[in-house]
Parts: structure tokens; C-alpha cells; sequence
């Protein structure tokens, strides 16, 4: 089985030096193929947050895949929210918005999902469009059945009772429905800073928590998530913080049928 490990919500500006280092020696202890990095990289979207954020991913020896969030984005500074939104991802993180990978064993593609403005006042949440959903449909389209597709976002489009105020996604219901032809098998995202894997739609949401923040959820410590995939298999082992490492919680195994994903 293919391991990716899950991060996200890192937020450099607010990390917990301590959880960085371990994070960093847990990588190299699970030795994943792969990192997944669901936005949220930074804080305010400062310069010198950026820089920290690109010292750590020029330090992963696995390869990742990385989208932004909303905190990527300046929330006070409104002329470079507005007029130069991803100067500073793009020149200090990566050029490419909405990354893709093919291997011979899963397609992944990223999206953006962060917007400038908000149809809410809140305009932390993010949104999926119509344009973003066919991109998606396309790129796996040419998946055979042995490849497993993983679609990366920063907003969820699915939440767990007791938290569902936080708010889906924008465009979440449209996007799971017409998922149900060349869509996602699983979507990793982030977000809410809470860790939770549930089957919505016969799709897999697999979220993960603030990985190495201090902006922690009563509850829920910083976590991430380990995949482990088959063509016809999706396990995935949460991590928490403890105080001193991050110990191994709980896992999910996921099975596929011919009408989509079910736990096992």
C-alpha cells in the first residue's frame, strides 16, 4: 500500500516550535511517499511567515503537494488582498495554485479554494465553482480503476454534528453530486483545525486538524493523518499530539463497491 501522509493548518506565525521539530522526525520515522499540505500554510500571509513556511518545505525529503487556504491570504492589508491576492505564495511556495500528480498508483489534483471576497460576512470560507468541478471531472477522467483519485482542498464539504456552524464549503452540494461521475474517491482538507473521516456521498472526506498550530479546538490537539492506499482499499491512521509525540489514535479502513466507498 502507497503511504501520503496529510498535514495542514501549519500557520507559521502561530506554530508550536516543539510540535515542528517532532512533526519533522515523525515524517522521516512513517517515511511516507508522499506529503499532502490542505492550506492554511501561514498566518496573516506576512512575508516573513512565508519564509519560514518555505525553509520547512525545502527540509520535507518526500515530495508534497501543497494548495493555499485563507489565512494565505492578507486580511488586513486590503491592497494586496485585493490587487496581488498570491505574489507572495507564488514567489515564495510555488507557482502552481492548483498542483496535479500522476503516478502509476493515484492521480492528485489540488485546488484553490480561498477566495478574495466572501458571498458571507465571514470570508474565511471558501468556495468551489463550476469551472474548478469540471477541472476536477476532466483530470480524472483518463484515471483507470487501478488508480486511486485524491482531491486536495483547504474548506470542508463535509462536518460532523456539533460543528456543522463552521460552514461547508460553498458549492458543496452541487460538487459531491456531480463527484458521482468522474470524482474524487477520497478529498483531503483542513480548515476547522478538528481531524474527522466520514463517507459522504460514497466519497471519503478525510480531514485533518491544525498540524503544528497553537490555534487549537477544545479537544482536539494537533493531529495529522497517514493513508495508506490500494486500488480497492483506503486506510487512514489518525495521529494526536500527546504532549511529547505524536501517538498513534485510531484508524478507519475503507472499502470500495461498485456504488462507492463504505467503512469497514
Amino acid at each position: 500500500m502507497k503511504r501520503i501522509l496529510h498535514i495542514s493548518d501549519l500557520h507559521f506565525g502561530r506554530l508550536i516550535p516543539k510540535v515542528l521539530s517532532v512533526l519533522n522526525q515523525k515524517i522521516t520515522e512513517l517515511s511516507p511517499e508522499r506529503v499532502i499540505i490542505s492550506g492554511d500554510l501561514t498566518q496573516r500571509a506576512k512575508t516573513s511567515e512565508f519564509i519560514q513556511a518555505a525553509n520547512f518545505l525545502d527540509g520535507l525529503i518526500p515530495p508534497y503537494l501543497i494548495t493555499p487556504g485563507n489565512h494565505d491570504l492578507s486580511t488586513f492589508r486590503l491592497h494586496e488582498r485585493f490587487l496581488y491576492p498570491w505574489k507572495k505564495w507564488q514567489q515564495f511556495i510555488t507557482a502552481d495554485l492548483e498542483p496535479t500528480i500522476a503516478t502509476e498508483a493515484y492521480k492528485i489534483i489540488g485546488i484553490n479554494t480561498a477566495r478574495r471576497v466572501g458571498y458571507s460576512a465571514d470570508w474565511s470560507r471558501g468556495r468551489i465553482n463550476a469551472r474548478q468541478i469540471k477541472r476536477i471531472q476532466d483530470f480524472f477522467t483518463t484515471a483507470s480503476p487501478q488508480k486511486i483519485r485524491i482531491l486536495v482542498a483547504h474548506h470542508p464539504f463535509w462536518l460532523p454534528t456539533g460543528h456543522q456552524h463552521r460552514g461547508l464549503i460553498g458549492g458543496a452540494e452541487t460538487a459531491i453530486q456531480q463527484f458521482q461521475q468522474n470524482g474524487p474517491d477520497i478529498i483531503l482538507s483542513g480548515h476547522v483545525h478538528l481531524d474527522y473521516c466520514h463517507v459522504h456521498g460514497g466519497i471519503i472526506i478525510s480531514h485533518a486538524g491544525t498540524t503544528t498550530s497553537d490555534r487549537l479546538l477544545s479537544g482536539y490537539p494537533n493531529s495529522f493523518n497517514l493513508l495508506e492506499v490500494d486500488p480497492d482499499k483506503i486506510l487512514v491512521s489518525r495521529y494526536h499530539w500527546s504532549g511529547n509525540d505524536f501517538a498513534y489514535l485510531t484508524r478507519q479502513l475503507f472499502i470500495k463497491q461498485t456504488d462507492g466507498w463504505y467503512e469497514q
